[in-house]
């Protein structure tokens, strides 16, 4: 959970991300908070994500990626833009 100082700088973001859901819950969820932006998010949104929870948060989203929530572009763009040099198979949700 994102502390509640950090929290209001997030929720114009949380709002634009997680449309089905209350921004709250969205940054209960970090690492879905950040997978989600990392899909749908503007660069705005990208740069005001990266200076309130830093890389390291981007860099746990790929790591332990939530199925379902990267596309193909998107997943590869943030594996080099990380400068990763290997890129693995997009997480499939499994049914």
């Amino acid at each position: 959970m994102i502390p509640l100082a950090l929290s209001d700088k997030l929720l114009p973001v949380a709002r634009k991300v997680f449309w089905w859901g209350t921004p709250e819950e969205a940054l209960q969820d970090v690492p879905r908070f950040v997978a989600q932006v990392m899909t749908y998010g503007d660069w705005q949104d990208v740069q005001t994500t990266l200076s309130v929870l830093g890389e390291g948060a981007f860099e746990r989203a790929l790591e332990s990626p939530p199925p379902g929530v990267f596309d193909r572009k998107s997943w590869n763009y943030w594996h080099l833009f990380l400068g990763r040099n290997t890129v693995p198979p997009v997480p499939k949700r499994q049914l």
